[in-house]
């Protein structure tokens, strides 16, 4: 009996995870507190594989540059260079040889911040934009690609960014945290964690991003209240 009630219980995430588009029609049929315990769940699962990349991207150039530090670098096997020169360039590192830049920006977000933004941005992802872009943190794009927010402004020119899959977004939400001049404020924040051997929590970090949102203090005060009702900082530490 224990066995199909643990079974039951993870069925709506079992089909939610095979829909490309949004969260899948099954999804939707659920009542808000199902929706929340798969959304939650989701966006855990979606961040532990972003960071996975984060991972072996700041292995493969620790490694490189150890290496390359034997030689002086000399000699660089060509291929292996391309691909730090990519991720130099995804990352906006300075100086290409520069491991403490690196370090400083593939970094992982706090879950339980990106979680909280995540149900605001994208309405417990029942929004549009979810849904028809696969957009979770309403991210913006000034390419002919994009939808067309139905209340923007006169004069505006930005469309909702299309993603093919929820992963892709979640991907390039770590990726502006971790890049854009925007949120240096953050990254410097988790540079001190660091230094005191401790992973940076989603309350401090959202202290730091009031660029995000033009609501500014406003828009951290919400965030912060879900973090805080959901027990969200539950999944930073997972």
């Amino acid at each position: 009996m224990r066995q199909i009630i643990i079974f039951l219980s993870l069925f709506p995430l079992m089909l939610f995870s095979i829909e490309k588009n949004g969260f899948g029609e099954n999804y939707y049929q659920l009542n808000i507190k199902e929706k929340q315990q798969v959304f939650f769940e989701k966006m855990n699962q979606m961040f532990d594989i972003s960071f996975g990349k984060l991972q072996k991207e700041l292995e493969f150039v620790e490694s490189f540059l150890k290496e390359g530090a034997k030689s002086g670098f000399r000699d660089l096997n060509p291929v292996q260079f391309s691909r730090l020169i990519e991720i130099k360039n995804k990352y906006r590192i300075e100086k290409i040889f520069d491991l403490e830049d690196y370090q400083k920006r593939i970094g992982v977000i706090p879950k339980s911040m990106g979680i909280a933004q995540a149900l605001v941005e994208s309405g417990t992802g029942t929004s549009r934009f979810a849904r028809e872009a696969n957009n979770l943190f309403g991210e913006w794009t000034w390419s002919e690609k994009g939808l067309t927010p139905n209340a923007r402004l006169e004069g505006k020119t930005h469309k909702i960014r299309i993603f093919d899959t929820l992963q892709e977004s979640v991907d390039s939400y770590v990726l502006n945290l971790n890049r854009h001049a925007a949120y240096t404020d953050f990254r410097k924040a988790r540079e001190e964690f660091a230094k005191q051997g401790k992973m940076i929590d989603g309350i401090s970090a959202i202290q730091t991003l009031d660029k995000y949102s033009e609501t500014g203090k406003h828009y951290i005060e919400v965030i912060t209240k879900i973090i805080k009702k959901h027990n969200l900082e539950k999944y930073d530490y997972n």
